[in-house]
């Protein structure tokens, strides 16, 4: 079931809100349980079948926590069992997520001729997967508590993340389905949870889905797009990607907060930074937390103790040099992002996707530590409107490869983006008004404010960064729940064909 169907707006959210409503009356428990019920049912739409792969997922994990949080006190016992159920958690994933690709790519590359073929890949098996491997570590760590069984349920189903995230840490969700809660319905959080929803679902269906045919053209044809073509069709698929991802983030936490829950924010104007560090710390920020708390920082430790044991320095100053900064800066932030490649898919498109934003950062990080401060070359690139630029061309380069079919198409494409292939192509995409919607939308996502801006939902000192705009700010008055329900009827008469969401893939 997607949140732009009308099976979920008229139909499964008004039956979750009501249910919720009575059930307030009688605790806690029928809150959560209920929750957690109708989150399946969320999952069993899309395919029955895969909700029994949920649950059993579910099922293994609660039972390792379980021994895990049992044998806390003989660290080598525990250790195999966390072990164990990660091993359980990435085999599942590799076989739905991998093993076929891989298998059909060796029998490629041996001339085999034969085609192994495919199984349907579970929705959100990467999101759901990756949050019960974090509970696992933070338990074994003694750094999270054991839960209830329908608790742990709802933490790992809760219908607004469960599909293409945020990816929870149980430190921020778990305390507010915790014993004492006091749930209710609340119609301050109604009002914002329901304009935070409509303002993703109109970027999802009014922008995202209409950018969608002119980006496909290009990367359904990347060896006869001319350059024109080339670069709109790139522009189009970036900001169809950044409105979709963007909209889904709007649309989920307005559903968590119509219940009064708070998701992590997960999507924050990534085109405004003006370096890929701050472009990871604004795009799939959850993704990013994950990285760098459960790959990144390991990886990181592991590689400091071994040049303490050799006799090596672990200092800033040791990360100035060039062994230094290799073992300590460039080899856990290649080995995570390679990783991270991975994670988004099976094909060597994504190989190059995870290293080449590796090599983005490890240059990112070498220009903050070698760079000659009063440098001619460092004031002009630190100039924001340049760093910005400089830093939106390196994320469209990589973002040819996330979205191409494979490595080749990506090449064709990056040969049209260049001129290699002259002016005009075979297949012609331009029209004028899309150029026109195209660069109109470019300075709306590097200059005007975002929605948990306009809805107040980050610090003062952030809000007011925008007060020539402040006349956007959202209040719930007549005024906003007018224009609110003008958009709510366009994006209706626009919802002919409901599509899925870019990150349903992952």
């Amino acid at each position: 079931m997607l949140f732009n169907s009308p099976q979920f707006i008229f139909c499964f959210l008004p039956i979750v809100l009501a249910g919720f409503a009575v059930l307030c009356r009688f605790g806690r428990t029928p809150v959560v349980a209920w929750l957690a019920f109708m989150s399946l049912v969320f999952y069993a739409y899309w395919r029955p079948a895969f909700v029994l792969l949920l649950v059993g997922s579910i099922l293994v994990n609660y039972g390792c926590a379980h021994l895990i949080w049992r044998h806390r006190s003989q660290p080598r016992l525990q250790r195999a069992i966390l072990i164990l159920g990660i091993a359980a958690n990435l085999g599942a994933l590799a076989y739905f997520k991998y093993l076929f690709p891989f298998m059909n790519f060796v029998s490629g590359a041996l001339s085999l001729g034969q085609t192994i073929g495919n199984v349907i890949l579970p929705l959100g098996i990467s999101f759901f997967t990756f949050t019960q491997i974090g509970y696992l570590v933070d338990l074994a760590q003694q750094e999270a508590e054991p839960q209830d069984f329908v608790s742990y349920v709802l933490f790992v189903t809760f219908f607004p993340h469960l599909i293409a995230g945020p990816i929870l840490h149980h430190r921020e969700i778990m305390p507010q389905f915790a014993p004492g809660r006091t749930f209710a319905l609340r119609w301050d959080d109604v009002a914002l949870g329901l304009t935070w929803f409509t303002l993703g679902l109109c970027k999802k269906v009014l922008i995202a889905d209409h950018l969608a045919q002119y980006a496909d053209g290009a990367f359904a044809h990347p060896a006869s797009v001319g350059t024109g073509d080339a670069w709109l069709g790139v522009l189009n698929y970036s900001l169809q990607l950044y409105f979709d991802f963007s909209g889904y983030s709007d649309m989920a936490l307005g559903l968590a907060r119509m219940f009064s829950i708070r998701l992590p924010f997960n999507f924050d104007s990534p085109y405004k930074a003006q370096s890929i560090i701050e472009f990871w710390s604004r795009w799939h920020m959850t993704l990013t937390r994950y990285l760098t708390l459960y790959v990144y920082n390991p990886f990181s430790m592991w590689i400091n103790r071994r040049r303490a044991a050799t006799g090596k320095p672990n200092s800033r100053k040791a990360s100035r040099t060039a062994s230094g900064f290799t073992s300590m800066v460039a080899l856990p932030t290649l080995g995570t992002m390679f990783l991270a490649g991975i994670w988004h898919g099976a094909g060597t498109q994504f190989l190059i996707f995870g290293l080449l934003h590796g090599s983005y950062l490890t240059l990112n990080h070498a220009w903050r530590i070698f760079r000659r401060e009063g440098a001619l070359v460092t004031r002009m690139v630190s100039w924001a409107p340049v760093s910005l630029l400089l830093t939106f061309a390196a994320v469209l380069v990589g973002q040819i490869f996330f979205r191409a079919a494979s490595t080749s198409d990506a090449l064709h494409l990056l040969a049209g983006l260049s001129g290699l292939r002259g002016s005009s192509g075979g297949y012609q995409l331009a029209h004028s008004w899309h150029v026109y919607l195209v660069l109109a939308l470019l300075p709306v996502v590097w200059l005007l404010p975002n929605t948990q801006e306009i809805l107040g939902q980050v610090p003062t000192v952030r809000a007011l960064q925008f007060p020539r705009l402040e006349w956007l700010r959202w209040q719930p008055n007549w005024v906003w729940s007018g224009c609110l329900g003008a958009a709510l009827i366009l994006v209706l008469w626009y919802m002919t064909d409901t599509s899925v969401f870019l990150y349903f893939q992952f």
